[in-house]
């Protein structure tokens, strides 16, 4: 069973000496965002490597890197919301990063995504729905141009 927290994964790779953002267009409701899902029963924040793997078919990916970026969520989004505690309202989420410069796969898309388009970090921010998105994409492209990424995880 789900757990009441989201993981979302920033794929970026470095090209021509700047980074370049996936960003994927969901099949369900059309919106722009990154790599997201849940984490499972018995996961760990460790789930945002496994929900990378599965929305963009690579298996051999670079380091894991948690950003400084939570959110939350309206509990009410989510069908596992009635297994879950009446007194939690907000399910958190974490933002991640990770980079597949070396990656030498191409991205494959999951039946959760309909297109994807690798962008500069102004066409990215402009193509994200959500604002939280957005601050956490921010971020990780300040991060990247200051070269301060946190640990790989």
């Amino acid at each position: 069973m789900r757990q009441p927290y989201t993981v979302l994964v920033f794929v970026y790779r470095i090209a021509a000496g700047s980074p370049e953002y996936a960003i994927f267009q969901r099949a369900d409701d059309s919106n722009w965002q990154s790599v997201s899902g849940g984490v499972e029963e018995g996961e760990d924040l460790g789930a945002a490597r496994r929900e990378a793997a599965e929305e963009t078919g690579l298996h051999d990916m670079g380091p894991l890197r948690k950003l400084d970026m939570v959110s939350g969520v309206e509990k009410t989004c989510f069908a596992a919301a009635k297994h879950w505690p009446a007194n939690l309202y907000i399910v958190p989420k974490h933002f991640f990063a990770m980079d597949v410069t070396h990656v030498a796969s191409e991205i494959v898309l999951s039946d959760e995504h309909r297109d994807m388009r690798w962008l500069a970090y102004e066409a990215a921010y402009e193509t994200l729905r959500y604002d939280d998105d957005k601050t956490a994409l921010w971020e990780l492209d300040q991060r990247i141009l200051r070269d301060y990424l946190p640990a790989a995880q």
